[in-house]
């Protein structure tokens, strides 16, 4: 094992996360970092990176473009194409008014329920069956802000309660479709039906219902201590200074469907139910916007207007994931790859097998490394995506369900993101409702570890 090498990879991390945390393009942090390591290894003669499929050039140095030039490749053709049609269609639900159908019928009886902390938790659950269905976390919680926000204010809500609802919508996650999920079920070499439904679901769950109890309690604690009383404030509205779009034109109460028909289609069209028809899901998202589109046909009198704004939002969508999350997954390979070929990965197998680490110590070592960045970026793919790539070969190495390690990482960068002053999703909802963050990661905080911890132990009896 190289010593040089490995100085070089913890150096490159350090650096990395200095970066991230002064706001510097993660994307480009990742890939320049990545390009150095490998180059690194070129140089000092630590270790292979290109995959056996893929030839030499015949030159050390020029295989790091070969490699490079791989990884766009097969991330732009498989994983790649996945995550943007998910945005777009995605964005496309949006703007036919889809999204906003179906949470007009989830939050339609909330004015009939009187106790402002059971609310809390209703409107908590009410938040994860949205997020099924909006994959974005800062457009998630603005949205239930935006939507159900005014509902929980009259009923005498502290603005920091309600907020912490908002900003803990998309912790553990149930996305089925997610960008994410579908690199996780990648990961893990399962297909994306069984990671999710087998494992990412029953172990997200009851962990959720633990983060909804602990909404309700903390929440309470704290009003109790500050001195809020909710019945002197029943009535009380808030304005949000016109920040949120809501549609203007309400769509058919039918549209509620439209965002679920992917994952209705992807359970349709696999081996659980018609095993005579195979449609990946890149072809399933297609079907379901050709759907909608046929909807928004009939809706607008076959408007060629409309129809082609709508696929123009598709589109625009799917060129800014482009640019966005996929390219992020791209970096994050390259550099995943550099931090293996310089020795990394078998220093953290064999310190883990030195000290006695098995698959739960490597499990609980990966959740904290992934909360603490995640902490310090804001963001769950700049800590979920770099690691990702290195889990499945220390899991091979460990002898243990690849699962044991990916899935309580991949929760833990959603359930740590209410914790970080930077988030997305704690920047607009605490300057919506004119709030300090660090107040509101105060009110998302004790909900946050009780998550991390609740969904390890949910994960690691499901893993057996």
């Amino acid at each position: 094992m190289h010593t040089l090498g490995l100085i070089i990879a913890l150096l490159t991390l350090f650096v990395v996360g200095w970066a991230i945390l002064k706001g510097k393009y993660a994307t480009f942090v990742l890939l320049l970092s990545g390009v150095i390591m490998l180059v690194s290894s070129v140089i000092l003669d630590t270790g292979k990176f290109l995959p056996e499929k893929v030839k030499s050039t015949g030159n050390s140095l020029l295989d790091v473009v070969e490699f490079i030039r791989y990884m766009l490749s097969n991330n732009f053709s498989q994983l790649g194409l996945l995550i943007m049609l998910m945005v777009g269609f995605a964005s496309y639900m949006t703007h036919i008014g889809a999204n906003q159908a179906f949470v007009g019928i989830a939050t339609k009886r909330f004015k009939a329920i009187k106790s402002p902390y059971f609310m809390i938790f209703i409107a908590f659950c009410v938040a994860k069956l949205i997020s099924m269905v909006i994959t974005s976390a800062v457009g998630l919680g603005v949205l239930c802000l935006a939507l159900l926000g005014p509902v929980l204010i009259s009923l005498g809500l502290n603005k920091l309660s309600v907020g912490s609802i908002c900003a803990m919508s998309g912790a553990s996650s149930m996305v089925l479709l997610g960008s994410s999920t579908a690199a996780a079920a990648k990961a893990t070499e399962l297909e994306v039906l069984d990671y999710v439904f087998i494992y990412k679901i029953p172990a997200a769950l009851p962990t959720a219902l633990v983060i909804g109890i602990a909404l309700v309690l903390w929440n309470r604690y704290l009003d109790k201590k500050e001195g809020w009383v909710c019945s002197e404030h029943i009535g009380e509205s808030i304005s949000f200074d016109d920040k949120v779009d809501v549609p203007k034109e309400q769509a058919p109460m039918i549209y509620a469907l439209l965002p679920f028909l992917p994952m209705i289609l992807v359970v349709v069209f696999s081996p659980y139910c018609l095993k005579t028809i195979k449609l990946n899901i890149s072809s399933v998202i297609i079907l379901s916007m050709i759907i909608a589109m046929v909807f928004e046909a009939f809706r607008h009198k076959f408007s060629f207007e409309k129809l082609g704004e709508g696929l123009k939002v598709f589109f625009n969508a799917m060129a800014k994931s482009l640019s966005g999350v996929v390219m992020l997954v791209v970096a994050a390979g390259i550099f995943a790859e550099g931090f293996k070929a310089l020795g990394m990965l078998d220093a953290i197998v064999n310190l883990a097998k030195s000290i006695g680490f098995g698959g739960l110590g490597m499990s609980i070592l990966f959740v904290f490394i992934t909360t603490i960045v995640t902490i310090i970026a804001g963001s769950n793919g700049a800590s979920f995506y770099p690691l990702l790539n290195m889990v499945p070969n220390i899991a091979k190495s460990l002898n243990i369900n690849s699962v044991m390690l990916v899935l309580p990482m991949h929760q833990a960068s959603t359930i740590a993101r209410p914790l970080s002053p930077v988030s997305g999703v704690v920047v607009a909802i605490s300057g919506m409702l004119h709030i300090s963050p660090l107040s509101l990661i105060k009110r998302c905080s004790v909900p946050a570890i009780l998550g991390l911890i609740s969904h390890h132990i949910f994960v690691f009896l499901l893993s057996f």
